[in-house]
């Protein structure tokens, strides 16, 4: 990275993504590298990872727990609130067939971009599902980049018209299709409501699909594949998903009685599913896809309705509650206005500054030219903004993510045999 604008934004206390081996992206680059299946295109895997993890494994388990960063893992398991993965983090501190790695998540901090990462060992540079919220010239609209869907609609998907097929619009390949050409069985655990999703569709149709109605199955579809072993004696890949501590962090705050206690619940469901045995084949990996910042609902920026920022733009708002994306002609005047009406709330950078210093990752820019606006907004501390309407209201979170403070950035890589 350009030194300029990343030693300025450490300066200010962010935290840059590590897409060299000690973020996000390592995971999948890991899982490829495990099963002989990474190439020199790919990125590193986890340069801290014990190799002893990894002799005679089989099997790996990626549990992504939504929302779930560093420092919430920290305070949940310090309060009690999650026994099994203090346990774990126990074990990790003794090098008891465990390991626990302090590593960031991919930039923005946002579920669209990090998902995708995991399912494509790429960055979002690479992927383009950059953020939530993305202008797609292709739909000329803001898009909802999990659904692939009109911005201001709470559902609906612009391939609900079975003539338009989401894989035209798929950018780099998945790591199950390249996993399976090599005869490494993938799965992926997800709620059932997300089986025809966008996201499942580009990015893991590959896979065999193993859908739950309630949160509490996640476990059992794991402990499932554990004893049952439908793929026989092949190696097998797992990647499981977890919603609620997001859900609950936006809605209640990170540190809330309702997150701590939907962790619990996860905390149970993963004690059910992996808590009896001893190390074996299986290398399961516990991860974010990103933290959370606690933000004051009050305190909510509505650049939606900001009659004098709207003329200057020249496609509507997007981006995320914590990084708008400002597309514009005139980013000096934006720049200004923002900073006159909410003085010292922003940090300002221009997007292909961001590009040049590698804050989106590698590869082919195009997508991010397009999607990501000229001007980047940043919020810290306890500060959102409302970029769109959805369902006509402004939304207002008590936790919010998107950003690059320690919270949102720092993510728990835990690692450990069963």
């Amino acid at each position: 990275m350009p030194p300029a604008l990343v030693d300025d934004l450490r300066a200010r206390g962010f935290v840059p993504p590590d897409y060299e081996g000690g973020g996000l992206l390592a995971v999948p680059a890991t899982v490829l590298d495990a099963f002989g299946v990474r190439t020199p295109d790919d990125p590193p895997p986890l340069r801290d990872l014990d190799p002893a993890l990894l002799d005679g494994v089989r099997q790996i388990i990626v549990v992504v727990a939504d929302g779930l960063g560093w420092w919430q893992l920290e305070a949940l398991c310090a309060n009690g609130a999650m026994p099994f993965v203090a346990r774990l983090v126990a074990r990790a501190r003794q090098r008891d067939h465990a390991q626990l790695i302090e590593a960031t998540s991919v930039f923005p901090s946002t579920t669209a971009a990090a998902l995708t990462t995991l399912h494509t060992a790429r960055t979002p540079q690479e992927h383009g599902n950059i953020a939530y919220f993305c202008w797609v010239p292709e739909f000329r609209q803001v898009t909802q980049m999990l659904r692939w869907g009109r911005a201001q609609d709470r559902r609906g998907s612009y391939f609900d018209d079975a003539s338009r097929d989401p894989r035209r619009y798929v950018r780099v390949p998945s790591i199950h299709g390249r996993l399976r050409e090599r005869g490494v069985v993938t799965y992926v655990v997800e709620p059932e409501m997300f089986r025809n999703e966008a996201m499942t569709r580009m990015h893991s149709s590959e896979a065999t699909y193993l859908g739950y109605i309630l949160p509490s199955t996640l476990g059992v579809r794991v402990r499932e594949l554990l004893e049952d072993r439908p793929h026989g004696g092949a190696p097998a890949y797992v990647y499981a998903y977890w919603s609620g501590v997001d859900a609950t962090s936006h809605m209640y705050g990170p540190m809330s009685r309702e997150a701590a206690e939907e962790a619990a619940v996860l905390d149970l469901n993963l004690r059910r599913a992996l808590g009896d045995r001893a190390p074996g084949d299986t290398l399961v990996i516990l991860t974010a896809d990103h933290g959370h910042a606690t933000t004051d609902p009050d305190k909510l920026i509505d650049l939606v309705d900001d009659r004098e920022l709207a003329p200057l733009l020249r496609n509507p708002m997007a981006g995320e509650p914590r990084l708008a994306f400002i597309h514009t002609d005139h980013a000096a005047l934006a720049r200004d206005q923002l900073e006159e009406r909410w003085p010292g709330a922003f940090t300002f950078f221009a997007r292909d500054d961001a590009i040049d210093a590698g804050l989106f990752g590698r590869g082919d820019a195009t997508a991010a030219r397009e999607r990501v606006g000229d001007l980047c907004a940043m919020l810290d501390r306890d500060r959102g903004a409302a970029i769109v309407r959805v369902g006509g209201e402004l939304v207002r979170h008590r936790g919010s993510h998107g950003g690059m403070t320690a919270e949102e950035m720092r993510i728990p890589i835990l690692a450990f045999r069963a």
